[in-house]
């Protein structure tokens, strides 16, 4: 079952670590310190930096062009204050624009971020679509695609959630991640969310 960050954060609290497991996938996955894998060694301690200790304009070269747009979305409408939010561990945004039927969430939860756009069905929130990112250091990093009732999983853990010794990284469905995050905020930068006229309906600052 899916769970989304809305119903994660007010039934279970904000901060929240989950577990998930990637089910049917076709290839043997392989681990993050295997030769040619994408973010292969940033997620090892020892050689990790995080968003503080690079100049903007060099950080920018280092992240998706979905995580560029989502932290101008939330500078836009007030939880981001400092590149310094980025590591805390929760926040939360809720938004609807004239015209546009879909409400798009933007919500940090331990060490995942969502992004995605909503429809409701019977209350229940349903991704179309939603995109799940690990957050590490101030990095987002792809971990799934979730569309309606179908997901496409990038990363995942076989062992305990964030020990990364139990990382597993699918190369050929973060490149379609890659890909897919690219035409997604194409289509988020032309939609303007970012604009005056977006209707905040739900926000929570970010906590340590």
């Amino acid at each position: 079952m899916i769970k989304y960050p809305e119903n994660e954060m007010q039934q279970q609290g904000l901060g929240e670590k989950y577990e998930r497991k990637a089910e049917g996938n076709p290839e043997e996955p392989k681990k993050p310190e295997d030769e040619g894998v994408p973010y292969a060694g940033i997620l090892e301690d020892e050689k990790c930096i995080t968003c503080l200790d690079m100049p903007e304009e060099q950080r920018k070269t280092f992240i998706l062009e979905i995580q560029q747009f989502a932290e101008k979305i939330l500078r836009a409408h007030g939880v981001l204050n400092e590149v310094a939010d980025l590591l805390k561990s929760e926040w939360f945004l809720k938004l609807q624009k004239p015209g546009i039927e879909k409400k798009l969430v933007i919500a940090k939860s331990g060490e995942e971020i969502f992004i995605g756009l909503y429809t409701y069905s019977d209350g229940m929130p349903v991704p179309d679509p939603n995109l799940v990112l690990l957050s590490q250091n101030g990095f987002w990093y792809p971990q799934r695609i979730e569309e309606k009732f179908e997901e496409t999983v990038s990363s995942f853990f076989t062992g305990a959630y964030g020990d990364y010794d139990f990382l597993n990284i699918i190369p050929e469905n973060v490149k379609k991640f890659q890909d897919f995050q690219r035409e997604f905020t194409k289509m988020l930068e032309s939609q303007g969310w970012d604009s005056p006229d977006t209707e905040v309906l739900e926000k929570i600052m970010p906590r340590s």
